[in-house]
């Protein structure tokens, strides 16, 4: 599995801070502020933990039938006979058979990376150089498959995060709540 560390640990320590500042905010300000606005403030916290844990869940694996990329929204399945190249200048790109090619998000360009890559440390030459060494030992029944799959939305568990939006909304609209 390939991904940026960094992203990552930065959705987790950002995730708990905000499942963390939540109560924190409801004890503090209680007394001075409607409950109403106090569960709207969790609502849209809560709905920006769930764009963090898609942002950090972003990834490529490498198994032995393919490539799979794991995006923001959704995953691609590129097998290794519809796989062509990977280019490694500025983000990783993936091209496959049809003239398709998949930026993966997980390794996007940035100033950071341009850094590293002057210095020959850069994650994204050395997740292209794992995806093309994972290409060449792939098995001759795994070329075989040339057939791409992509799943535009993908619903993950986190995504119940924001049910509680439109509850929140209908509790304080309604009156049960006090705004």
């Amino acid at each position: 599995m390939l991904r940026k560390k960094s992203l990552w640990i930065f959705t987790i320590v950002s995730c708990c801070a905000i499942y963390a500042g939540i109560p924190v905010i409801w004890l503090v300000a209680r007394p001075n502020e409607s409950t109403g606005e106090l569960l709207m403030v969790a609502s849209v916290l809560l709905a920006v933990s769930l764009v963090m844990i898609r942002i950090g869940r972003v990834r490529v694996e490498i198994h032995d039938g393919g490539l799979r990329l794991v995006g923001v929204l959704g995953r691609d399945w590129i097998p290794w006979g519809a796989y062509l190249l990977v280019e490694t200048d500025g983000e990783l790109v993936v091209r496959a058979r049809g003239e398709r090619s998949y930026a993966v998000s997980a390794f996007s360009g940035s100033l950071i990376e341009e850094m590293l890559k002057a210095r020959g440390r850069s994650r994204n030459v050395r997740a292209g150089e794992a995806i093309r060494a994972a290409a060449r030992s792939a098995p001759a029944e795994a070329r075989r498959d040339r057939d791409v799959v992509s799943k535009s939305w993908e619903l993950i568990p986190a995504d119940l995060l924001l049910a509680q939006v439109p509850v929140c909304l209908a509790l304080t609209q309604s009156g049960i709540v006090p705004m």
